[in-house]
């Protein structure tokens, strides 16, 4: 029987994925300081793309919108404009 190397070498790479993944996942699951981090980052950084989407015009919206092909800041823009009139 012949031991082909690659596929003995994609088996440790893929072992040392999966356990490296476990790993990271048993972390994040148990040390509330370094997730409570993390949520944090994440809700700053959603935070400055609704300032930006707040900001802009809405020339800038639309071409944003159509090249990231994500209607999501074309509806926010117009949400923050209503609510910018009361409505």
């Amino acid at each position: 029987m012949k031991l082909n190397v690659s596929a003995v070498a994609r088996g440790i790479i893929g072992g040392a994925a999966i356990a490296l993944g476990a790993a990271i996942g048993y972390k994040l699951a148990t040390d509330d300081d370094l997730r409570n981090t993390i949520v944090q980052s994440v809700r700053e950084a959603v935070g400055a793309v609704y300032k930006n989407a707040a900001d802009m015009s809405e020339d800038v919206a639309l071409r944003t919108a159509q090249l990231t092909k994500n209607p999501k800041v074309n509806q926010d823009w117009v949400e923050h404009q209503w609510e910018s009139i009361g409505y």
